[in-house]
């Protein structure tokens, strides 16, 4: 199956803190991100497809917390994909760009 994404994906393992609209608090661990979106590995999948969370990702290698806003665009037992409506752009870019991602 060809992959219509409009960002290159990074394979990463980052602890993320987020919230959902009712700012009832959640952890959770990035699997991958893109300048785009992310997918969140999760216990608590309770959510809605069109759902919108605020998330802060912990960036360890760079002492850095990116902030990002997104609704849930796919949902699964494993966690649930993030589509960016917001974001620390220059955070993003960092990160992706640290581990070969072209801008």
């Amino acid at each position: 199956m060809e992959d219509r994404r409009a960002h290159k994906r990074i394979v990463v393992n980052m602890k993320v803190a987020y919230r959902d609209s009712g700012s009832a608090y959640r952890m959770g661990r990035v699997a991958n991100i893109s300048r785009g979106g992310m997918f969140i590995l999760t216990d608590s999948p309770v959510w809605n497809i069109d759902d919108y969370l605020f998330a802060s990702i912990d960036v360890q290698e760079f002492g850095k917390v990116i902030w990002v806003q997104g609704h849930i665009v796919r949902k699964c037992l494993e966690g649930i994909a993030v589509k960016f409506t917001r974001s620390d752009d220059k955070g993003i870019n960092m990160l992706l760009s640290s581990r070969g991602v072209p801008f």
